[in-house]
């Protein structure tokens, strides 16, 4: 009886770890890319960003009084285009070599705006002044920008 048991519990272990996804084992393959705004000194929903996976777009609004303002999270429509699209704008070595902070993000209750990007490696995330250019994080920023503008205007109509 043991025998069975210990040879179906191999069975059922051996038979869970089959994915249908290929492993990846390059250490610079883009896991996720967050792009995320930020305003410290405001009510309500002040932390926004929208999370690009291979698999999925999620979109989070957060607040400071989470107990008032409960996290709010919701998936977007996603296409294998939208995803390409980004890792085509993606020069990592240019954005591992940035700064963590450009300008004086969020002073004066101005805002701060992020890019965060992941992979096997480690995340890096580069915070600048919101909405204003930064020459080295483009044209990611603007493809950023773009999507998120879109997706969520496709999501409200």
């Amino acid at each position: 009886m043991k025998l069975l048991f210990s040879t179906l519990s191999l069975l059922l272990v051996f038979s869970a770890c089959n994915t249908s996804k290929p492993v990846v084992t390059n250490e610079t393959a883009v896991i996720s890319i967050t792009h995320g705004t930020n305003f410290g000194h405001c009510r309500g929903y002040c932390r926004k960003e929208i999370v690009f996976t291979e698999d999925q777009t999620e979109y989070i609004e957060s607040s400071v009084d989470s107990d008032k303002n409960p996290e709010k999270r919701q998936k977007l429509a996603h296409s294998e285009a939208n995803w390409k699209s980004l890792n085509d704008k993606i020069n990592l070595e240019t954005f591992n070599k940035q700064e963590e902070r450009y300008g004086c993000p969020d002073c004066a209750d101005g805002g701060s705006e992020y890019i965060e990007i992941k992979t096997l490696k480690g995340t890096k995330r580069v915070t600048i002044e919101f909405n204003k250019e930064q020459t080295e994080l483009e044209p990611l920023l603007t493809e950023l920008r773009t999507q998120r503008k879109e997706l969520l205007k496709k999501d409200s109509e």
